[in-house]
This record gives C-alpha cells, sequence and structure tokens, in this order.
C-alpha cells in the first residue's frame, strides 16, 4: 500500500482531526491558496476537510463560498460569523459544507476585533494563548483534517493556532520578505513549543515561485535550503500559474485543461503532504 493510503488511513482512523496551519509572517505569499487548494483535493481524496478561515480579509471564505455558488441553486449566506462563534464559545453551528467532504468555517471583517476581544477576557498570557484551543476541540471530533489560515502580522491568531495545531506547512513564495517571514515564523513556532511543551511539528516549506526565470527565485530557494534543510523543503514547487489567479474571482473550478493543469499539481503536492505525514507519524 502506497504511503498516501496509509496516510490516510490512518488520518481516518485517529479520534481527532488532524491540524495543519498553513503559515507565514508574510502576507502574499499564498497561504491562503495552499490552504484551500490543499484542502480540496484532500476532500477528493475522501477526507473530510475544515478550512478554518482565522483572517479577517476572508480571502479563503470568498474563494470557497464562489465554489460552493457553481455547485448549488441555494443563495449562499453565512448566519454566524466566526468573532460571534468566539464571542459565544461555540464555533459548531459555523461550518458550511462547501461540497462533498470539504467544509468551511467562514471568515468575516469583524474578527479584526479578535485581538481586542482577547485582551479584554484574559488575564494571563496563557490565557491569552489558548483562547482559541477548547472552542476547535469539539470540531476536531467531526473532521479528519482542519487547515488553519491564519492572517499575517497577528500573532495573537498565531500564538493560538499554534496551541491546538499538529504541524505547520510554510508557504514561501520566492522574494526575500517571505523567507524572512518564514524565518520569523519558525523562531515563534519554537519559542511556544518550548515554552508550553507541545507537540506541534514543521511539516515542511513549499514554494510558490515568483518568478520561474528569476536569479532572486534561485537564490531564495538556495537560501531556505541553507535555513532548514533540504528535507524540509518539498519536493514539489508551484510555479505562477495565471489559473489561480481566477479562482478568486470565479471560485475553484475543474472544466478545462487549464483547471486539471492546476488540479494534477495540487494532487501532487497533496500527496506529497499526506506522504510527509505518514513518515512523522
Amino acid at each position: 500500500m502506497p504511503n498516501t493510503e496509509k496516510a490516510i488511513k490512518y488520518i481516518k482512523n485517529r479520534k481527532k482531526a488532524l491540524t495543519i496551519i498553513i503559515g507565514n509572517q508574510k502576507g502574499g505569499v499564498g497561504k491562503t491558496t495552499n490552504s484551500y487548494l490543499l484542502a480540496y483535493n484532500l476532500a477528493k481524496k475522501g477526507l473530510k476537510t475544515l478550512v478554518a478561515d482565522l483572517d479577517p480579509q476572508a480571502n479563503a471564505t470568498k474563494t470557497l463560498m464562489l465554489t460552493r455558488s457553481r455547485d448549488t441553486d441555494e443563495v449562499n449566506t453565512i448566519s454566524t460569523t466566526l468573532m460571534l462563534g468566539i464571542e459565544n464559545r461555540d464555533l459548531t453551528p459555523l461550518p458550511v459544507e462547501i461540497k462533498n467532504n470539504l467544509w468551511l468555517l467562514p471568515s468575516y471583517i469583524d474578527f479584526e476585533d479578535f485581538t481586542k476581544y482577547l485582551y479584554k477576557n484574559t488575564s494571563t498570557e496563557y490565557e491569552e494563548t489558548h483562547l482559541l484551543s477548547p472552542l476547535f476541540e469539539p470540531l476536531k471530533n467531526d473532521f479528519d483534517i482542519i487547515i488553519l489560515d491564519v492572517p499575517p502580522l497577528s500573532i495573537e491568531v498565531t500564538r493560538n493556532a499554534t496551541t491546538f495545531a499538529d504541524y505547520v506547512l510554510i508557504s514561501l513564495q520566492t522574494h526575500d520578505d517571505s523567507l524572512t517571514g518564514a524565518e520569523e515564523y519558525v523562531n515563534t513556532l519554537i519559542r511556544m513549543k518550548e515554552k508550553y511543551d507541545l507537540p506541534i511539528e514543521l511539516l515542511g516549506v513549499l514554494f510558490m515561485l515568483h518568478d520561474s526565470r528569476g536569479s532572486v527565485d534561485k537564490f531564495i530557494m538556495e537560501s531556505a535550503e541553507k535555513e532548514f534543510g533540504k528535507d524540509i523543503i518539498f519536493n514539489t514547487i508551484v510555479p505562477s500559474m495565471q489559473r489561480i489567479k481566477r479562482f478568486p474571482i470565479n471560485g475553484i473550478t475543474e472544466n478545462d485543461r487549464f483547471d486539471e493543469k492546476v488540479m494534477d499539481l495540487y494532487s501532487t503536492v497533496t500527496n506529497e503532504f499526506l506522504n510527509r505525514i505518514y513518515e512523522f507519524k
């Protein structure tokens, strides 16, 4: 049995969802793209997958709701926002079914008030960093995998996500700011892991090419290998693809050969992702 199939079996047999952060301290490095396309392909492989959009910009929410609208005649509405769910101390009514095996925990602009709510309703650093953890525990009982799309430059959300995630996948677009953001993210991960004795591990670094012919891209890739180690870098590299840029406008589609090219690529990414999980287990 290939490791991909073994990984799927292992994940399905777990009592709680495997939870993965798609992270980088820098914005615009492909975190959201990787979150929803990885989740989309995990769902196609039969794993009940939840994308938790923890970014008030709600880009994952917009793309996945557009994807949902293509496959249903229903009017797309979100009855409860993420921030309201946090205030009610119950996230279980929030997930929206996008397609078979793919679900969304939607975000909204009011999630910008999370930091204000956090400091108003906690009195210790431990409470500050563990506010979201108990809210996600019931969701872990309902899914096989939870993908956390976290915002850049929000240390409060990053720290909270770290306390209840199993792995971090670093999304790294090949420009200098992205590498710096990845390094800062890993440093935050290490500090949190040591401070609270967390089981979280770095699953890998996935390159998103800025310019496949650029010398800067090559330099950043070489620098990342030196910084993180060659074994941490995904073998699969995501090139710049125009079709990926259309998904936030039209939703995720599988209509033509350009869509098929994207899906084939992310199927490969997903297989490597699953193989790495199996190796870690």
